[in-house]
């Protein structure tokens, strides 16, 4: 399970919060996509600035390349001096994508846990006490180790075993090499086989003796993805819609998973968000949906980028190529992963979209330009990263130009006149001839 320290329990009391508030997680996933979305707003603010003033630079950038044509490491040292005395950041427009990205693989962990994140098995408490943890972690076992044994009993029912049956499934550590099930492999999660072989055996013998339709559901991969094999919490909420939740209190003596599993509403209008999408399923509309609102966005985009930069160079392949991959990478992740996420990726797509037309109806070019040249101002007068960074390197220099100087003067007081006057010629003729290879000109000696 992706689980991000910090963020993701940070996250997770978020949402707790809201659920707490709306008794529904999808109502809460709706509110807190919004508020995630809120807080890069100030950031998409600050990437709008920093692209105007990135175009207003162009001119200068493509001189500072004519001038210095092939000489790449002068033109990289203009352009950081540009960029200083500017007060530009040209990385400045990547930190909304990167916040969105922490906050979509931080936000995998806590629709994976709904238990560890939304339930009360602790009481009203935001943090999990170790005995509830220690519950849920032992439940989340034995879903697995169900599974893989009742692909063992070869579609017969517990009491339909004989009793040598019965000691080489439930007695031997037939849990250590798991099984394929439905194409994928199984492995036992737990690390103490004897344990939960006793709390399967207790499963089949105590609740469901003669259930054989019990077995059939855990291995019917029409009724559950084999994608969600190794989400075993959104199991269990599958495993509690469809009667069978009593099974877990085989590792809970209060009883308070089975009863979560039924409190706890994880559905979205209906929609159980523990559902995987496929082809012939309606939770298709999920990843479909995430697709379309992202390529709208990129149209849109695309459009105000144009109109705010007409003198843009148009040509970037490159940067075109990379906006229509991201409407497939939204219906990607939408439908690879459970409806919770597919959800909550096209909530954040729908979003950005009508976050993207509100910024630029109020954040004009004119209006962005006039508050980018008054941040212009204000960072004139600090010393930007790469202005420091150029004087430490003038710095050295000249510290490095100033030994040389002493070493040659303490050389000099051993020469004649006329021999120090020969020996600064030739160190001027080689200066000369240093900065004509370093900026790509002609040298001719005197």
């Amino acid at each position: 399970m992706l689980n991000i320290p910090i963020v993701t329990p940070l996250l997770g009391y978020l949402m707790k919060l809201l659920y707490i508030i709306f008794k529904n997680y999808g109502l809460a996933l709706i509110v807190f996509t919004l508020i995630t979305k809120l807080i890069t707003v100030p950031f998409q603010i600050k990437q709008q600035k920093n692209t105007a003033r990135l175009a207003k630079f162009q001119p200068q950038l493509k001189k500072l390349q004519n001038k210095y044509g092939n000489n790449k490491e002068k033109y990289q040292e203009e352009m950081m001096k540009l960029y200083s005395e500017e007060g530009i950041n040209p990385m400045g427009s990547c930190l909304p994508m990167i916040i969105t990205m922490v906050i979509l693989f931080s936000i995998i962990g806590v629709v994976y846990a709904p238990l560890k994140y939304v339930s009360n098995i602790d009481g009203k408490s935001f943090n999990l006490t170790s005995s509830a943890s220690k519950d849920i972690s032992e439940a989340e076992a034995l879903v697995t180790d169900t599974i893989i044994i009742a692909d063992k009993m070869d579609g017969k029912t517990y009491n339909e075993l004989t009793d040598a049956e019965k000691e080489k499934i439930f007695r031997e550590k037939t849990l250590e090499d798991g099984g394929k099930i439905n194409g994928v492999k199984l492995k036992s999660v737990s690390d103490d086989y004897g344990e939960s072989l006793a709390y399967v055996e207790k499963v089949f013998s105590e609740y469901f003796p003669n259930d054989k339709n019990f077995s059939e559901f855990l291995l019917d991969e029409k009724k559950i993805s084999n994608r969600l094999y190794s989400r075993p919490q959104l199991l269990m909420f599958k495993i509690s819609d469809n009667g069978y939740g009593q099974m877990f209190d085989v590792v809970d003596v209060d009883k308070k998973i089975s009863e979560e599993l039924k409190r706890v509403d994880y559905t979205f209008f209906g929609i159980p968000l523990s559902e995987m999408p496929s082809w012939s399923s309606l939770y298709l509309l999920i990843p479909v949906s995430s697709f379309l609102f992202q390529l709208i966005l990129t149209f849109i985009s695309q459009r105000y980028q144009k109109k705010n930069n007409p003198t843009a160079n148009s040509a970037g392949m490159g940067m075109n190529l990379v906006l229509y991959i991201m409407p497939v990478f939204s219906f990607y992740i939408a439908f690879s992963f459970p409806v919770g996420l597919g959800l909550y990726w096209t909530l954040t797509s729908f979003y950005s979209l009508i976050q993207t037309i509100v910024l630029n109806k109020i954040y004009t070019p004119e209006r962005v330009e006039a508050m980018a040249e008054k941040d212009a101002k204000k960072k004139k007068k600090k010393k930007g990263f790469y202005q420091r960074a150029l004087e430490m390197q003038q710095n050295q220099m000249g510290a490095s130009s100033k030994t040389s100087d002493d070493d040659d003067a303490d050389e000099n007081k051993k020469l004649t006149k006329a021999e120090r006057k020969q020996a600064e010629l030739k160190r001027l003729q080689e200066a000369r001839r240093r900065m004509a290879e370093k900026y790509g000109d002609e040298y001719k000696e005197d």
